[in-house]
């Protein structure tokens, strides 16, 4: 069954539906909430908080993009409130192989050929970078949406989007060289 069908479902009145699109699109709303928090009891109630969102905004969701980049749209949203509400200097965020395993359910094999060093090393240049940098490598980088989606996810045109990609591997290579 589609995204489309169960969402039909659930606006007929069928909200057990609901619970077919959670679990078909929790990992990886867990992972990117995961990667925000950095602790997985904040990531879970950051999910949660998404998906209760995404419920109350079922019968507004036009069907004009893909339920997913409406879906990662939501979720970045989310994220990008929690970390203005509850950043700190230097806190201590999620591994990224456990972040990664989590959303995508397979080993990410570019991140499993560089040590934890370099791992926490590119954690702590990716949390420094501006938020409209990190959100574009979160959404293209790590949940593989395109630059379209990433486009219609963030309200950002393709050319924007792009842009802010090559400026923030820019960023991220600086860093990571001065590191």
């Amino acid at each position: 069954m589609s995204d489309g069908e169960i969402i039909a479902r659930v606006r007929a009145g069928d909200t057990g539906a609901f619970a077919d699109l959670v679990r078909r699109h929790q990992d990886r709303v867990y992972g990117m909430a995961l990667r925000t928090a950095g602790k997985p009891e904040d990531a879970e109630d950051l999910a949660q908080e998404v998906f209760l969102s995404v419920f109350r905004g079922l019968e507004g969701f036009k069907g004009d993009a893909q339920f997913t980049t409406w879906l990662y749209r939501i979720a970045w949203n989310r994220c990008a409130d929690w970390l203005r509400r509850n950043r700190k200097p230097g806190r201590r965020t999620a591994p990224l192989e456990e972040a990664d395993a989590v959303a995508d359910g397979r080993a990410d094999p570019a991140a499993e050929a560089i040590g934890e060093d370099d791992r926490l090393r590119l954690r702590t240049a990716l949390d420094g970078l501006d938020e409209r940098y990190r959100s574009v490598v979160e959404l293209a980088c790590i949940q593989g949406l395109s630059y379209t989606e990433v486009g219609s996810a963030l309200g950002l045109p393709v050319k924007t989007v792009e842009t802010r990609l090559y400026r923030a591997r820019r960023l991220l290579r600086e860093r990571l060289s001065a590191g």
